[in-house]
């Protein structure tokens, strides 16, 4: 007879399952920012390798050619530019070692914020920054990197 009415009362009560819920939606509470930021923290990450290439690549030009490039394309040409660098100096086209930096597509690095190889560069320094008007995880702006 005890079989019978244990069968009966098989299952799980409401407040077993409101607990339940309650573990769940705190462990997603804990886990789904963290998967998020991750996310953010590997954009960063692409960006400040970007960053380092092109200032690397930079460095590189105005060593061979004499002076900084005029454009940013010019790191990434086959032959040697002519004419003026970014500061007005002519070019030393012997010097030419290029191109300083290679992607896959040919071109220069996309800012993986703006999804476009659009990088704020002053030619006369020589200075390359993200045209990025987001702020990073850190609070800084990353037209500040």
């Amino acid at each position: 007879m005890n079989r019978m009415l244990r069968k009966g009362n098989r299952g799980f009560t409401l407040i077993e399952m409101l607990i339940v819920i309650v573990v769940i939606a705190i462990l997603a509470l804990i886990v789904i920012p963290r998967l998020l930021g991750a996310g953010r923290k590997a954009k960063e990450a692409t960006l400040k390798g970007d960053l380092h290439q092109l200032r690397n690549a930079i460095q590189q030009f105005e060593a061979d050619m004499g002076d900084y490039p005029a454009a940013l394309n010019q790191l990434v040409a086959t032959t040697a530019p002519s004419g003026t660098g970014g500061t007005g100096i002519d070019l030393d086209s012997q010097g030419y070692q290029g191109p300083y930096l290679r992607t896959p597509d040919g071109g220069l690095p996309k800012d993986p914020f703006t999804a476009a190889a659009d990088w704020t560069y002053t030619a006369t320094t020589g200075d390359v920054h993200s045209a990025s008007t987001l702020t990073a995880l850190d609070g800084t702006s990353y037209s500040a990197w």
